[in-house]
Parts: structure tokens; sequence; C-alpha cells
């Protein structure tokens, strides 16, 4: 008997381990931004980590930000695009985006930051 509670609540304690490493890669939870370290997105093999942040006047405007785009910006540009895409399609049901600074530009255009941060900004238009 005593073996088989102590089984039953092993089980119980090992099924949420996922849980706080799930938190903090951005797999699920609570946060819309993807986590405590965003959302990563493989692009021809090489992971981004991008954070989607919103206004908080208008839920349709947002600003993506992915990490270390200087290893490949054709690949950052493309993770925050589709970041931006999933937003969108969570906040208002649809995936157009009108782009304030997006992958809409040349890629020659699209600046990245001091820190190596690739920032896109845009209006979720959808409905």
């Amino acid at each position: 008997m005593k073996f088989t509670v102590l089984l039953v609540g092993a089980a119980f304690a090992l099924s949420g381990c996922g849980a706080i490493g799930s938190l903090a890669s951005g797999a699920s939870g609570p946060f819309s931004g993807g986590g405590l370290r965003g959302s990563g997105t493989e692009i021809d093999g090489v992971r981004f980590r991008t954070r989607v942040q919103s206004s908080k006047e208008n839920r349709r405007d947002f600003t993506t930000v992915t990490r270390n785009a200087g290893r490949d910006l054709s690949g950052a540009v493309e993770a925050g695009r589709v970041q931006a895409v999933e937003y969108c399609l969570r906040q208002v049901g649809g995936s157009e985006i009108l782009w304030s600074q997006g992958p809409d530009r040349p890629i020659e255009q699209i600046a990245i930051g001091e820190g190596g941060d690739l920032v896109l900004t845009g209006t979720c238009i959808s409905r």
C-alpha cells in the first residue's frame, strides 16, 4: 500500500517537470511573448529566440525582438515574421499585418540594434 502511494506521488511529481522549462523556453504558458526568453524558431538550421510585445493601449500593435540576428540576418527576419504572424493569429484571428518596420523591406535596409537584436514593428489588421 505504501509503495503504491509512493509510486503515485512520484508520478504526479514528475508529470509537472516540464512545466517550468516550457515557461522559460516559450513553448507554452501565459506569457504573450512566448515565455520568459521568447519563442524559438528554427530557420535553415539556425535557431532564433523572438519575443513579441504588444502595446497596452492597442493589442493589435506589436514589436518583435529577435536575438543574435547577426548570425543570419535573413533567417532572423523570417523568425520575427513567423512570430508576428502567430501573434496576430492568436490576437485577432488572422495573419494580415501592416508593417511599420518589417520584413517587406530590402534586407540591406533592415538594421540590427547595438545588442545584435532585430526589431520589427507592425499592426495586426485582420477582422
